[in-house]
């Protein structure tokens, strides 16, 4: 069984669907729908409508640039049947598909990186202007001791830096008539 492609979109078409054009000089088009058929008789560029695979590509939607993705070209030689080299060829073809997994979900997420960016900033700013709907409500009382509360640590915590940098910022000078100056050190 062949898979083919369609000439406008790109899109896998299975036996028996989809529409085949022969031209007079033997060429084949084959199109997956009226859609893709009408276009090609309109002479439509494929790069220009967004849905084809055709501009994903060009415009780097897509990962196209991938050796596995040489694995999937027509062979038209003929094999001579060997077991040993089917099995080799079941193997072959489940790890290149793991890998072509692998490689199309990082390339999804580099894709995605500044729309996840942008997602976080929006659920960020979500939380800080609902951030009483996730809290349960408190009573007036409890919540007035609870700012009273932040507001005595917040006044510690000035307090507490205040003797730090000044400790650190002066110095002990003592004159020739015992009297003891202090001199910042800047």
């Amino acid at each position: 069984m062949r898979i083919e492609q369609c000439s406008v979109s790109g899109a896998p078409m299975y036996p028996g669907h989809g529409i085949t054009f022969v031209r007079n000089d033997g060429k084949v088009f084959r199109f997956s729908s009226k859609k893709a058929r009408k276009l090609f008789e309109r002479r439509v560029n494929p790069n220009r409508l967004r849905w084809t695979k055709a501009y994903r590509r060009k415009n780097g939607k897509e990962l196209s640039v991938d050796n596995t993705f040489e694995f999937e070209k027509k062979r038209n030689v003929p094999v001579k049947y060997d077991r040993e080299l089917y099995a080799k060829t079941i193997h072959s073809i489940k790890r290149v598909n793991e890998i072509q997994e692998q490689r199309q979900r990082a390339y999804y997420f580099k894709r995605m990186v500044p729309s996840l960016k942008v997602r976080k900033m929006q659920i960020a700013r979500e939380l800080k202007t609902n951030i009483d709907l996730i809290y349960a409500p408190v009573s007036a009382k409890r919540s007035q001791e609870m700012a009273a509360l932040r507001e005595n640590q917040a006044m510690l915590d000035t307090e507490l830096k205040l003797q730090n940098t000044s400790k650190k910022s002066t110095k002990r000078k003592q004159s020739e008539d015992d009297d003891v100056e202090i001199v910042d050190n800047e």
